[in-house]
């Protein structure tokens, strides 16, 4: 089993449950205070019911004019008097069913109120932690998981759920216990302390269960975020799975993934087993002593002794609850602990909020000037200066590896140079300007995604307002409006996930369709013509060059047919530009 994190060692459970329970008060106010209302309303509506058991003995013909009950039952009987109503027996049954259907009606607001609210508080995180994702830097993103973060998102935010509910089952049976302490001190404050006594001895011996629970929690969120990784992983790379004949070991992997998440989930379930059958046990031990207290030392009338046990017997059930619940909550917040830490980390990688909005359009040239970058010390673009002037083609070539789409990230904004700046009509990329810039990019690189929608609802991401004449325009700017009216239900056929049911080639079409429905004034094509037959880049670069004047382009390729109507080729190498001209002079 996994080691307890140190934090836990010294603080115990307090440290997460205070984490946790703020969090839930900050983000959902009034809906928790309603919830705690209506508990509250709930447990003094069994507190008077309670109160109604004295009169109703004393009405059968026991004898309740005894000690502390017979003051109970004289301060009911006045307030009956106070109300113009004597307490006789059809009296009292009268107002007890009355109690009991207005609990009932509190206690079916309660329910729904405690199903709703787990969920609704679960949303704001999860929006919440979307937000972050969707705001960190480029550069960090990459850097990340993907399928971490779906798993985050996903099955962590349903064990949030679970604590938030067991959180409030807590919250609920500790306020209803209290009615019932309350009530049992003003019967008999002896039996109570010592009824209290040994409860909290019981609990400091089971104390150590809820480290269990703990340690079990972060065991489950440990397994499974390794299970949802390996699920994405090897779904995603299913084709190359079986070409190497790799299914079985596939399998073996995910078999024993899925053992380690069910031995940890077995693990917990014992532990809170073994938790509700000490608790128990104990409770009817120390249910035994003070009965036996209460006749043989102490004395007590048997009215009242009934009276302490039907107590007692109704407190017990609440107390298991209460331990039951907040060992499961222990057990499920370790999720919340990880959504914190995933938000946490994405906000620390935000990319620097703009102060103001300024407006950039490309009319002269793009610039880097002396820029440079690299991953984890290690360089991969080099005193680079390279220039795109508006409405001109500029092609990038050399070997892998020579940092071409590192200078396409750097030129869209999605890295920050280490050193060196990027100019846009002479103007520094930066925060203000790079929502307005990144408008006025299109991009389209090797590895096409499509979302699993249809043809137009994939265009119309780049665009939402796009009318249907320029949906058919930039289809047929793309060399792609033959294939879509071939296909069964033209531009609504839906093209599967990421575009599965189509081929690289016209995957790779509808991609530039989409780039070019923006209206953008730099187009950035990365190995975009990779996939392509030689009929369809002939169309592609045929748009091109009729797009020469209207927009700047960028082409990345390996292949020297994409590369031919460059005004100007960029030679990399190793990060480095090591030459500059064009077509003629590249040859020559």
């Amino acid at each position: 089993m996994k080691r307890i994190p140190n934090q836990w060692l010294e603080h115990g459970a307090e440290r997460p449950f205070w984490s946790y329970t703020s969090t839930l008060l900050r983000a959902m106010r009034w809906r928790v205070g309603l919830a705690l209302g209506l508990m509250i309303s709930i447990s003094l509506i069994e507190g008077v019911g309670l109160l109604l058991l004295v009169p109703l003995l004393q009405l059968v013909g026991l004898d309740t004019q005894q000690g502390s009950l017979g003051a109970i039952g004289r301060w009911v009987s006045s307030v009956f008097r106070s109300l113009g109503v004597r307490p006789t027996l059809s009296t009292v049954l009268v107002a007890y069913v009355l109690l009991v259907s207005a609990h009932g009606l509190l206690r079916r607001w309660q329910a729904h109120l405690s199903s709703a609210l787990p969920q609704e508080f679960v949303a704001v995180l999860r929006v919440r932690l979307y937000r972050a994702m969707a705001h960190t830097n480029w550069l960090f993103f990459v850097r990340s998981r993907t399928s971490e973060f779906t798993h985050i998102l996903t099955s962590e935010m349903e064990r949030v759920v679970a604590a938030t509910y067991h959180l409030l089952r807590l919250w609920a049976s500790g306020i209803v216990a209290a009615v019932y302490v309350g009530f049992s001190l003003r019967l008999s404050p002896a039996m109570t302390g010592l009824a209290l006594a040994s409860a909290g001895g019981l609990g400091l011996l089971l104390r150590g269960k809820v480290r269990v629970s703990q340690v079990a929690g972060e065991g489950v969120s440990h397994a499974m975020r390794h299970l949802h990784i390996a699920i994405s992983e090897h779904l995603g790379g299913m084709k190359v799975a079986k070409s190497y004949g790799a299914e079985d070991r596939h399998v073996k992997t995910f078999e024993r993934l899925t053992r380690q998440a069910q031995d940890m989930y077995s693990s917990a379930i014992q532990n809170q087993a073994g938790v509700s059958y000490w608790f128990e046990v104990g409770s009817v031990a120390i249910l035994s002593v003070i009965l036996f207290l209460s006749i043989e030392v102490l004395a007590m009338p048997t009215t009242q002794v009934l009276l302490l046990v039907f107590l007692f017997a109704r407190l017990l059930p609440r107390c298991s609850e209460m331990v039951q619940s907040y060992h499961r909550f222990v057990h499920c917040v370790p999720a919340f602990t990880s959504v914190m830490g995933v938000q946490k980390r994405c906000e620390s990688a935000e990319e620097v909020p703009p102060h103001t909005v300024e407006e950039l359009e490309l009319r002269q040239a793009v610039q880097l000037q002396g820029v440079s970058f690299g991953y984890d010390g290690t360089a991969v673009v080099r005193d680079v200066d390279l220039t795109i002037r508006a409405g001109q083609t500029v092609a990038l070539v050399g070997p892998s590896g020579a940092g071409k789409s590192t200078i396409a990230d750097l030129i869209m904004g999605l890295l920050v140079p280490d050193k060196g700046r990027v100019l846009v009509d002479g103007i520094p990329l930066g925060p203000n300007t790079m929502k307005s810039w990144r408008d006025q990019v299109g991009y389209v690189n090797q590895d096409t995604f499509l979302f699993h929608d249809t043809i137009r609802a994939n265009l119309r991401f780049a665009r939402p307002e796009a009318t249907e004449e320029e949906i058919a325009r930039a289809l047929e700017l793309a060399a792609a409006d033959e294939f879509v009216s071939k296909l069964p239900r033209g531009i609504d056929t839906v093209v599967g996930d990421r575009g599965m049911r189509l081929s690289g080639g016209e995957r790779q079409r509808l991609a530039l369709a989409r780039a070019l429905l923006r209206r953008p004034s730099l187009l950035i094509l990365d190995e975009a013509t990779s996939f392509l037959d030689a009929e369809s880049e002939k169309r592609i670069l045929e748009t091109i060059e009729k797009l020469r004047g209207r927009m700047a382009v960028l082409i990345i390729s390996h292949r020297l047919s994409a590369i031919q109507g460059a005004d100007t080729i960029y030679v990399l190498q190793d990060g480095r530009v090591v030459e500059s001209s064009g077509w003629g002079d590249l040859l020559a």
